[in-house]
């Protein structure tokens, strides 16, 4: 008999299931059978969680740690959708379904997917070096020590490749890593700083910034630490080369258009302007307005698409991606990618190797909330131990978000998941991501 134990928000997790996980390192959770969330099974349990969901959301907003947020449901019942708050509090404008959102980091997911499809295609290896698309990561160097002002290097030991950018162990930093490890100096002094590198005016393409990133040593030697940084970024570079295509032309054509996402895409039209949510942050008062002058200006001048961030889209827009990713690479009759390589995605590439906590502090600003109990995937956290997490029934459940609070997650074995758009930086400062999942796991 499989031996299970009740969590904190009540659901049974499977002891065994959980250990032939964490000893495989690459089995998969979905081998076991798929549960659906009862509660979702009528209207009557749907409506429950649609009023408890209300209720959050208007908490949230009580205690003034954003001005507005939406969170949807999904699963194979009809989804669960909940709005509070307003837009743009400044003019009284509510949130609506419509609302645009800056995802930042949830572009990162979008990426990998786009990159799997040209893995199925015979156009990129996993394991290739990235150097056969990128020359200038032909021999990179890596950080080991400052001797005053001067930088001490030391060759790589191994190429990078593609699946060291998917999974943030290129070795590639950046700059708001300051404080977590020295190299985020370098991309301050070199100009590389997280959403402004922009406004310098010396780099006007992917290309320019895939080269200006590989002059700077890397941080850790390619495959022995997972460290938060530009390694989405430099794989859209790479996705660019591969496809022959403009990078963000390529992620409109083989996974926006075919999923039906018409409101998501690098640059916002004047038409979504007027849709789009205000940004605030944390103040004097607990939350005030950015001026537009302190927010990075991607969606309104020359734009340059990058895999890490910068994507704006809707909640019905990011729920069709959720839904594609819950339903194995197919939505309404759509196949974007093979199962096997959502699969992949969605399976811990990390394996044990590097530690028992691989994911590091800055792990939680991308994610948004706790990061116990994870290893990662193809572009996004897997859950591996959900007993040190919070004892939900939530093994396998693959997520990510953004620098503005968004946040997602599916969870294949149970058939169900989750959007949360709001706009409020930096994510991680609340624990919204957390309070979130406790309720919806408790609640299902």
């Amino acid at each position: 008999m499989t031996s299970c134990k009740r969590g904190p928000s009540g659901g049974l997790i499977s002891r065994r299931r959980t250990l032939a996980y964490l000893a495989g390192g690459l089995l998969a959770p979905w081998v076991t059978a798929r549960s659906f969330p009862a509660a979702l099974e009528s209207p009557r349990g749907r409506a429950s969680l649609e009023r408890a969901l209300q209720d959050w959301l208007a908490s949230i907003i009580e205690r003034r740690w954003v001005s507005g947020a939406a969170v949807q449901v999904l699963s194979e019942a009809a989804p669960v959708t909940a709005m509070q708050g307003m837009a743009d509090r400044e003019s009284s404008r509510p949130i609506a379904l419509d609302t645009v959102y800056r995802i930042y980091s949830m572009t990162k997911p979008v990426t990998t997917v786009a990159m799997m499809t040209l893995v199925e295609r015979g156009l990129v290896k996993l394991d290739g070096p990235i150097a056969d698309f990128l020359p200038e990561f032909a021999q990179p160097r890596v950080f080991v020590r400052f001797e005053g002002e001067t930088v001490v290097t030391e060759p790589a030991r191994t190429p990078i490749t593609v699946r060291h950018l998917l999974t943030h162990t290129a070795g590639l930093s950046e700059s708001f890593n300051d404080g977590l490890e020295p190299t985020a100096k370098l991309y301050k002094q070199a100009g590389l700083i997280a959403g402004q590198w922009y406004r310098s005016g010396k780099i006007s393409t992917l290309a320019d910034f895939s080269r200006a990133i590989a002059q700077i040593p890397l941080a850790a030697q390619p495959g022995t630490r997972w460290i938060y940084g530009t390694s989405l970024d430099v794989a859209g570079r790479v996705i660019e080369v591969a496809s022959g295509m403009d990078f963000g032309e390529y992620v409109r054509r083989q996974v926006l258009e075919p999923l039906g996402m018409r409101d998501t895409a690098f640059q916002v039209s004047a038409a979504q302007r007027t849709r789009l949510a205000a940004l605030y942050r944390i103040g004097s008062d607990g939350l005030e307005r950015m001026a537009d002058e302190q927010i990075p200006a991607w969606g309104t001048d020359h734009v340059i698409p990058t895999g890490g961030a910068g994507l704006f889209s809707t909640l019905p827009d990011y729920c069709r991606f959720a839904r594609m990713l819950l339903n194995s690479g197919e939505l309404d009759g759509v196949r974007v990618l093979r199962a096997a390589s959502v699969d992949a995605m969605m399976t811990d590439q990390l394996a044990g190797k590097l530690g028992p906590e691989p994911l590091s502090t800055a792990a939680r600003f991308g994610l948004g909330g706790e990061v116990k109990g994870l290893g990662f995937g193809l572009g996004g956290s897997v859950m591996l131990d959900p007993n040190r997490a919070d004892g939900s029934d939530s093994l396998g459940e693959y997520a990510w978000g953004g620098a503005a609070s968004t946040t997602f997650w599916v969870n294949r074995a149970r058939s169900f998941g989750v959007v949360f758009m709001t706009q409020k930086l930096p994510s991680g400062v609340h624990p919204l991501r957390d309070e979130l999942r406790e309720r919806v796991y408790r609640l299902l």
